[in-house]
């Protein structure tokens, strides 16, 4: 029983110091997401392929998507949208101590669909691990509401 309850104690350190490591805002990888996050909202998708793998899984929330997949989406984006802007509050990539390496984004989109005539603002928080250069997962996480709104007015 002591065992169990040192191992108990002891599990909350063990767990913490797997995710323990340096942080960058200037680094080649914040650097390859932050240019994509600038030039997506001209409609422009050229940087994805050097950022993602061709076997890359993008997880939209919850629904999992190639980097072609994601790429056709944000051009479906500037059909049903204008003003479009990205606006990143956050761009920082951490290197940990377990190996693994991931940059997170958080920011604004904002757009005006071009058949409602409303416009939103949404929080959105990307998260891109790293396999070398290349990112081999990503998950993309924000209230799709909106979106899907406007994507039903164009069926």
């Amino acid at each position: 029983m002591k065992k169990i309850t040192t191992l108990l104690l002891l599990f909350p350190l063990l767990i913490s110091a797997q995710w323990k490591g340096v942080t960058s805002n200037d680094d080649q990888r914040t650097m390859m997401i932050q240019r994509h996050m600038n030039l997506y909202p001209q409609n422009d998708q050229s940087q994805l392929k050097n950022i993602f793998m061709e076997a890359s899984t993008i997880n939209v929330n919850g629904t999992i998507v190639t980097p072609t997949d994601l790429a056709e989406f944000e051009k479906m984006h500037h059909k049903i949208f204008k003003n479009i802007q990205f606006q990143v509050a956050a761009n920082i990539t951490s290197k940990y101590e377990n190996g693994q390496i991931w940059t997170h984004v958080w920011a604004w989109w904002s757009g005006e669909g071009k058949k409602s005539k409303e416009s939103a603002q949404i929080p959105v928080h990307l998260a891109f691990g790293w396999d070398g250069m290349k990112s081999n997962q990503a998950y993309f996480m924000f209230d799709p509401t909106f979106i899907n709104s406007e994507i039903a007015l164009n069926e």
